[in-house]
């Protein structure tokens, strides 16, 4: 079953002094609220986020295998 959830914020993962290993993509930390009220938080690539246009109060779904798109 899918859930609707509005995207309450993201950020970006902070990495310190360190490098990301070569080839892995910038990962943000996406909040979400679901109806009721109850949060959650995943990981996700930046650039799938620009590519989806989703920001912060979007309305997006979570899918059953793990991706987000905008509802």
């Amino acid at each position: 079953m899918e859930t609707t959830y509005r995207v309450l914020r993201i950020e970006e993962q902070m990495y310190g002094c360190e490098e990301l290993p070569a080839g892995q993509p910038v990962l943000c930390d996406v909040t979400l609220a679901d109806p009721a009220g109850a949060r959650r938080t995943l990981p996700y690539p930046d650039k799938e986020l620009t590519r989806l246009g989703i920001d912060e109060g979007s309305m997006v779904v979570l899918t059953a295998d793990g991706t987000l798109k905008k509802a």
